[in-house]
């Protein structure tokens, strides 16, 4: 399993977990967006108001 889980979630107070992945690539096929759009979101740190979602990076267990 990998270092880090990636999540789509909501964008409100509670952040309820819409898609967990592995990988960026699962979960940018999930979403149907490029790879770079789930980097971007989380590297920018990105509130995901517009598009429903907000992507996080957890460290792995």
């Amino acid at each position: 399993m990998g270092k880090y889980l990636y999540m789509a979630v909501t964008p409100d107070s509670f952040e309820s977990p819409i898609f967990i992945e592995n990988s960026v690539s699962d979960l940018s096929s999930r979403l149907g967006v490029a790879p770079s759009t789930v980097y971007n979101s989380i590297n920018l740190g990105r509130s995901g108001k517009i598009s429903g979602r907000k992507i996080v990076k957890i460290k792995n267990l």
